[in-house]
């Protein structure tokens, strides 16, 4: 892939955090959602230039990235948000990271992980409370439960709970709203029973916009980190950088008459005579993969309508248009799994030029190589190498019964 990569600007990402730490009420620290591989800016890299500029907590959703985090020298706070097994604690435990507590039967099992290690070891937890967003979390009928079983759990400290939001970017006050109050109600019976953990947390990155009086003692963000806007209508709200443009080059370049047909299919035909550009860049690597979204009314259905009837006739709307030289270009027809054609006219262009490319950062293939730019300078690159064999681990047959 040496004819594609993405450019990481990490100043851009520090000055976003720089951004958000203005915003925050006096005591609030921001915990800096790194999940995700950073949503594929290189969690590692992100992780150690925020921390460089005063960090000091981070999050991801599973046990492994905080594993990562520390092997590569995060000193700060790491909480691993999502459900974790037992297969998994005692390393956690030993690399300080902080554990969700969403599962009442966990806190007796996690208490015997502590007590099974040499020397024995205490862990940090944070309790989930399901407030809404139907995922993962306590309901309010266990709390009795939970401090009984944190009673006969010496090694287990609580040092935080947390909610999650379900239609903050939707900027859906009157839920919002009634999911708070219920976290509020949580916190106030846990403190009757004698329970009062060190830190509350309840905003992610909409809303630490919108809901100021609510950053309690951390607000987690991660998409203002990464330069986005929580939804369209939170644009401008604060002022951010995009530290991210992935680009390619042409690697094959022909003029065609008019009439020529591209591609799969055929469904592209030139109308003129023009240029077709090849550049090594797919399916396989991201480019052309969207979610699928879920319409949020139906502007946005009549929008998504728009966009496939376009598809039908070979026009491309939106993520699939590129720039070269300053100029946007289209594709011309579908897109490959790993090569696709575009159409960039009759502009003077040579092999090698490079062109920008809407490539999604979760979606962007891992092996793409990354670039990290700080202070005008490249800092540091990260490669993953094509063809590196898979690890494999082998189990004995099942025996017959």
């Amino acid at each position: 892939m040496a004819d594609t990569w993405i450019e990481v600007d990490l100043d851009a990402v520090v000055g976003n955090y720089r951004e958000i730490v203005k915003h925050l009420r006096p005591k609030a620290r921001c915990m800096a959602v790194v999940k995700a591989d950073a949503y594929g800016l290189g969690a590692v890299e992100v992780a150690q230039a925020l921390e460089r500029d005063g960090c000091e907590a981070f999050a991801v959703t599973r046990v492994d990235e905080g594993l990562i985090l520390r092997e590569h020298g995060i000193k700060g706070l790491i909480l691993v948000l999502g459900p974790t097994t037992r297969e998994e604690w005692a390393k956690a435990i030993t690399a300080q990271l902080h554990l969700t507590i969403a599962e009442l039967s966990w806190i007796s099992e996690l208490n015997e992980v502590c007590s099974e290690l040499d020397p024995h070891e205490s862990v940090q937890v944070h309790l989930k409370l399901e407030t809404g967003m139907g995922r993962t979390g306590f309901q309010f009928t266990e709390l009795e439960a939970i401090a009984l079983a944190l009673a006969k759990a010496p090694y287990i400290h609580v040092a935080g709970a947390y909610t999650h939001f379900a239609r903050a970017a939707q900027r859906d006050r009157q839920y919002t709203l009634g999911q708070y109050n219920r976290f509020r109600a949580f916190m106030a019976r846990l403190g009757e029973l004698e329970i009062r953990p060190t830190w509350q947390h309840v905003c992610n990155s909409a809303a630490f916009l919108d809901y100021p009086e609510w950053h309690h003692d951390f607000v987690r963000i991660g998409t203002l980190l990464i330069g986005h806007y929580p939804a369209q209508g939170f644009t401008g709200a604060m002022p951010l950088k995009d530290p991210w443009v992935a680009k390619s080059r042409i690697v094959h370049l022909r003029k065609v008459p008019k009439g020529t047909d591209v591609g799969y299919q055929s469904i592209y035909r030139t109308k003129a005579e023009t240029q077709l550009a090849v550049i090594p860049v797919g399916y396989a690597d991201g480019f052309g993969v969207a979610p699928n979204f879920i319409p949020q009314g139906w502007l946005d259905f009549l929008k998504i309508v728009i966009k496939n009837l376009a598809a039908l006739f070979g026009i491309f709307l939106g993520q699939e248009r590129i720039l070269l030289k300053n100029r946007t270009v289209r594709v011309a027809g579908k897109i490959g799994m790993q090569l696709t054609v575009i159409d960039v006219g009759l502009q003077n262009c040579t092999l090698g030029d490079e062109v920008e490319i809407p490539l999604r950062r979760t979606v962007a293939n891992p092996r793409i190589r990354r670039t990290y730019r700080q202070k005008e300078q490249i800092s540091s690159e990260r490669v993953m190498e094509e063809g590196v064999l898979p690890v494999y681990t082998e189990y004995s047959p099942l025996r017959e019964t």
